[in-house]
């Protein structure tokens, strides 16, 4: 969980939907499985697995990833991916540092987390007459959740329900910003997460 610099509620419909679709974007580069998430106006949760450090990762789901963060690229980024798939395919030593650079990136909460809330970050000040310094309050609270079925079940409510408590919904699938809603949805990814709770979630009454 991360939560707005002051608890200021300065996440509109817009800034929800601008870190939705980044939440994905960084989950994919990174490796990461998000299994469900709540954004509220002030704060986020999001319930990840996270694989093993020293999964392996091919050079062509590498340069994949690398892209997926930039869906818009500029010239330079687009030169950059060129760069990266011809150091790749040449297996030189930059090709070596460049691989170590990036997959230090992967498959570590911490990195997620710090690439989810920078580019928001950036995004954000920008979008906003320029704002200036720092979007959130400190680094992100994180909970280690081990097994499947009850545990992953309990958790995934708690984030789910987070705008129901909130007096914005009545059931979280009438809530956008929220995996559930996603899920029940049709959103392919956020139905993947299903598996690790042993069967389709079902939160209406659990409030």
């Amino acid at each position: 969980m991360s939560r707005i610099v002051g608890g200021q509620m300065l996440l509109g419909e817009r800034e929800k939907e601008v870190l939705r679709r980044l939440l994905w974007r960084v989950a994919d580069f990174s490796g990461v499985e998000v299994l469900t998430y709540s954004i509220m106006s002030n704060h986020f949760h999001v319930l990840v697995r996270v694989p093993e450090k020293d999964r392996a990762v091919s050079d062509a789901e590498l340069l994949r990833r690398f892209k997926v963060l930039y869906p818009k690229p500029t010239r330079y980024q687009t030169a950059s991916f060129a760069h990266l798939e011809r150091a790749l395919q040449e297996g030189n030593e930059e090709a070596v540092a460049v691989r170590a650079q990036l997959l230090a990136r992967m498959h570590d909460l911490s990195e997620f987390m710090k690439t989810l809330k920078q580019r928001f970050s950036i995004w954000y000040n920008r979008n906003h007459d320029n704002r200036l310094g720092t979007l959130w309050m400190d680094r992100f609270k994180s909970v280690l959740v081990e097994g499947k079925g009850n545990p992953l079940q309990t958790m995934a409510a708690y984030i789910d329900l987070n705008p129901v408590r909130a007096g914005l919904v009545e059931d979280p699938k009438d809530y956008r910003w929220c995996g559930y809603a996603e899920a029940v949805a049709g959103h392919l990814k956020a139905q993947r997460g299903w598996k690790w709770f042993g069967r389709p979630m079902q939160w209406r009454d659990a409030g």
